[in-house]
């Protein structure tokens, strides 16, 4: 399997390793939202020095064809093309059937487990952006429970507001999850102040 090769970062924060994965990637709300959002972190210096984004969806896409597609929408962002192009050489595409497809998961985590297990440090965390219409967020997080989870460092999903149709799809899509992950996995936030959280996302592990 080739070896991914991501630009060298300084940084001032622990030394941690961190897998992003962007479920949904080739979406609106990840190209407008999510992927700017860590642009924005990765331009302030505040992504680990060791860091990889790794996009799922079910589009059929090249890594390239990935940072093709969102480059229009990052250098609106007013970063520098450079900035932008560094930025892009991070992000990376897999494939799969549907959002809950465990043999896509599990081919995706394989590539994640290469670079955690290269990288220099010894905590391996992983955050999970679900950018998906609430009614995949169950098989979504089935998935990552089953395939996903960091062996040593923290897993954190994101999910996004609405959070089914009504109460009732609301509690049955919290009871889902309730039974794959713990209080402290989840981080459940409104749409529209996504691009606030995921900008502070990565200074959870402090």
């Amino acid at each position: 399997m080739r070896t991914l090769s991501l630009p060298a970062r300084s940084s001032h924060l622990p030394l941690q390793t961190l897998s992003i994965v962007v479920v949904g990637a080739s979406g609106d709300l990840a190209k407008k939202k999510t992927y700017p959002s860590l642009l924005n972190l990765f331009e302030d210096n505040l992504l680990p020095e060791s860091t990889v984004i790794w996009g799922y969806a079910r589009s059929a896409k090249t890594h390239q064809g990935l940072r093709d597609h969102l480059y229009p929408h990052l250098i609106k962002t007013g970063a520098g093309e450079i900035v932008v192009k560094d930025f892009l050489k991070m992000c990376f595409y897999h494939s799969g059937k549907s959002y809950g497809d465990e043999e896509a998961y599990t081919q995706m985590i394989s590539n994640l487990s290469e670079f955690e297990a290269r990288s220099p440090s010894a905590t391996c965390n992983r955050l999970y952006y679900l950018a998906i219409p609430p009614n995949v967020f169950g098989e979504s997080g089935v998935a990552i429970r089953k395939v996903g989870m960091a062996l040593t460092g923290w897993t954190r999903v994101i999910i996004e507001k609405p959070f089914g149709r009504d109460l009732d799809t609301c509690n049955e899509l919290l009871e889902t999850l309730a039974t794959q992950f713990d209080e402290d996995h989840l981080y459940r936030i409104d749409h529209y102040l996504g691009k606030v959280r995921t900008l502070n996302a990565g200074k959870v592990y402090q």
